[in-house]
């Protein structure tokens, strides 16, 4: 945190611009409407004969559909630049739009030179050259077509930096939450920009604490990427994907996307995505090692279970299944030939034989060549092409003869790969000492470690079901047996680009796996270790996972943009009987100081601290409001009961659960990611989260770090150590 004084907004006194501005705000909504009355007057798209003027026609459809939501807000700011003696003002919106009549043209915010507005530099060189040097940058708030306020940021005129950037960016973070994610394209700070345009091509992870706008600017990114500007690194919504940590989250962002026009974009959790390559839909995904880690008060079997889960992430285990496969593949060809007569059209009958030899040699060379859409597809092309190549078969034959060596290639697949899903080999693996050892990889206690159940005592569904501690090995079976990657159709190709929001929770095998089914250097990957509640899953370092992402660069946000001094205070002597990042600075914001009930030990005792904090937090005018407990049996208690007491909060116990806004109630688990105008944090003492477990401080953390504006911290009895007053 910073010791300065928190800033005040000063009040707002009319731009001498402002007239002018909002002239030239009327004339380029006024060009806009132009336009679009030209694009969707058809009599106006005439071509040389009927089919090309409908695709004409179509064409400015889709245009005039793109502009007209930009109308109402046409652009955010503007630079007054200087190239080459010339000096001339750029507006900066959305969506790029060129008068062609006039001076109202618009540039867009993730071009090259919209980039100029977020950054501190004042000079740059332009494509066609020269030099160029930035006068002024200007924010300008409009809504529905009317000019509000203009703000300068920089100003050589006046001296320079006027303060405005932060001005602006304080009067956005006094804005009460939605349901919805922050649009930061008006907003976005420096740091934020440098990060979001972060050089194409090379893997990226960005580490930034709580509300430092890790997954706004990953969504910005990807957005970015669509522009044109990037040239070959040019990505395609349809082709790439965004993985959240669960179902909540998952449509929370589901909603966001289209609003960056990245409508396209599968946005899913890993393990829905992993259960789809399977082919396995109906499979119940469970995480028992969660459960553990937020029911047992054991230590040595919470720690036993986080060793093992961390274990099954490792990223030898992708050698570990590839060595197990290896072995068991070739035991598979062992004793096997083809031998097939074959008719060429004007040859006599031939007899193709691939020995075992033969076959042998050829799974080699598919195990060298790891072939993306895997082992049994990539054998049965280096086998066909063995074939023809052996036969000296014509082109024009190939067809015909594959057709005749079709049942006798299918005969040897299955044998090589018989009984070996990816399910029930992981399991195979797993349960046999001997398997693990192949490789050499693992220890004789890392072994033995695989071997144990620390979960015997949680129970398990009653239908066919996964850990998601062991889909990463599942997805590895896939990847080698089966391929992995984008599916089209039936085949598979690799994404343009994939975002993973918080990052600290994906194993390093699963980043590995991800590099495969990704454009190299393709990946962007959101986090913060110190927010790390699925740690068994996630990398103890971003060094684990540049292990398995070559080139990757890690970028640190050190501001912290969510809530308020107070909040953010709090937050930080939590973080810090654990913190291994650099310190964090927040925004000097001030707020309300963050409320504490306690009470007596009695019957009702909680809801009614419940029910009067949910009232407080109504009556400082906040409408979006989280109650967060550290179970999801806690809050389908508590969901219940407060309705007793005039509080009626929706519960998001599970996956399925949708945040839309309002009172909501739910677990730490699935309240990390969202982020609420006010939070209460229920049974905030040492009883429920140990002081002395480094786990149980950073689910506090995550429980006190929601709010934005108004924190409220209940308990019956004592409240935690690490949140009294004082």
């Amino acid at each position: 945190m910073s010791s300065r004084s928190p800033v005040r907004l000063p009040a707002y006194t009319p731009h001498p611009d402002f007239e002018l501005e909002s002239d030239h705000l009327d004339g380029t909504v006024a060009a806009m409407l132009r336009q679009i009355e030209f694009w969707e007057d058809r009599d106006n798209l005439m071509g040389a004969d009927l089919e090309t003027s409908i695709i004409l026609g179509d064409e400015a459809g889709e245009h005039a559909a793109m502009l007209s939501p930009h109308v109402k807000e046409p652009y955010f700011g503007s630079l007054r630049v200087r190239v080459g003696g010339r000096e001339q003002t750029l507006y900066i919106g959305r969506h790029a739009f060129r008068d062609v009549k006039g001076p109202h043209s618009v540039v867009s915010w993730d071009s090259e030179v919209g980039s100029l507005f977020y950054s501190d530099v004042l000079g740059w060189t332009p494509r066609k050259g020269g030099q160029g040097v930035i006068r002024r940058r200007r924010q300008l708030d409009i809504t529905q077509k009317q000019l509000l306020r203009v703000t300068d940021l920089y100003d050589e005129d006046t001296g320079g930096d006027t303060g405005g950037r932060e001005e602006v960016l304080l009067r956005r973070l006094e804005e009460g939450s939605t349901a919805g994610m922050r649009d930061v394209v008006e907003t976005l700070q420096p740091e934020q920009n440098e990060a979001m345009r972060a050089p194409v091509g090379v893997p990226v992870i960005i580490q930034g604490a709580a509300g430092s706008g890790k997954t706004t600017i990953g969504f910005h990114r990807l957005s970015w990427l669509t522009n044109t500007d990037r040239g070959v690194h040019q990505i395609r919504p349809e082709a790439s994907m965004v993985l959240m940590p669960n179902k909540v989250l998952a449509a929370y962002a589901g909603r966001i996307l289209p609003e960056l026009g990245l409508g396209g974009v599968n946005v899913t959790t890993p393990e829905t995505w992993a259960v789809g390559l399977l082919g396995l839909e109906k499979l119940e995904v469970t995480d028992r090692t969660l459960t553990l880690l937020l029911t047992d008060r054991d230590n040595t079997r919470r720690a036993l279970a986080w060793r093992r889960a961390k274990l099954l992430g490792d990223a030898r285990m992708l050698d570990v299944v590839r060595t197990h496969l290896w072995a068991r593949f070739n035991a598979g060809i062992t004793g096997r030939q083809l031998s097939e007569s074959v008719e060429i059209p004007g040859r006599d009958l031939v007899q193709l034989t691939l020995s075992e030899a033969d076959l042998a040699g050829l799974l080699r060379d598919v195990f060298a060549a790891d072939p993306l859409d895997g082992y049994r597809a990539g054998l049965k092309r280096l086998i066909e092409a063995e074939a023809l190549q052996r036969l000296n078969v014509p082109e024009d034959a190939e067809a015909t003869v594959l057709r005749q060596l079709a049942t006798g290639i299918q005969a040897i697949l299955g044998r090589v790969f018989a009984s070996t899903t990816p399910v029930t080999e992981t399991r195979r693996l797993l349960a046999s000492p001997e398997a693990l050892a192949v490789s050499g990889l693992l220890t004789e206690r890392e072994i033995a470690l695989l071997q144990t159940d620390p979960l015997s005592g949680i129970p398990t569904p009653r239908r066919a079901y996964a850990d998601v501690t062991e889909i990463p090995l599942m997805l590895t079976m896939q990847a080698f047996m089966g391929g992995i990657g984008r599916s089209v159709g039936r085949t598979l190709e690799v994404f343009d680009h994939v975002v993973l929001d918080e990052a600290q929770d994906y194993s390093p095998l699963l980043y590995a796996l991800l590099a495969r089914a990704t454009r190299p250097g393709h990946l962007t990957a959101l986090g913060d270790l110190n927010q790390g509640m699925h740690g068994y899953k996630g990398p103890s370092s971003w060094e684990a996972v540049q292990a398995q992402l070559p080139g990757a660069q890690v970028l640190t946000l050190n501001r912290t943009y969510r809530s308020t001094r107070q909040i953010t205070q709090l937050g930080a002597r939590i973080a810090a009987t654990y913190n291994r990042a650099a310190q964090v600075q927040g925004v000097d914001r001030d707020g309300a100081e963050v409320q504490r009930y306690t009470a007596l030990a009695s019957e009702t005792a909680e809801l009614t601290l419940l029910a009067q904090a949910v009232k407080d937090a109504r009556n400082a005018g906040h409408m979006n409001i989280a109650i967060v407990t550290r179970r999801g049996v806690d809050a389908d208690r508590l969901s219940a009961a407060l309705r007793d007491h005039d509080t009626d909060a929706q519960p998001i116990t599970t996956q399925e659960h949708r945040y839309v806004g309002g009172l909501v109630i739910l677990p730490v688990n699935l309240a990390k990611g969202l982020e609420f105008s006010a939070a209460i944090v229920a049974s905030a003492n040492a009883d429920t989260y140990d002081e002395s477990t480094e786990y149980e401080r950073r689910l506090l953390y995550v429980s006190a770090s929601r709010a934005l504006h108004w924190l409220g911290l209940v308990s019956v009895g004592d409240l935690h150590p690490l949140i009294r007053e004082g």
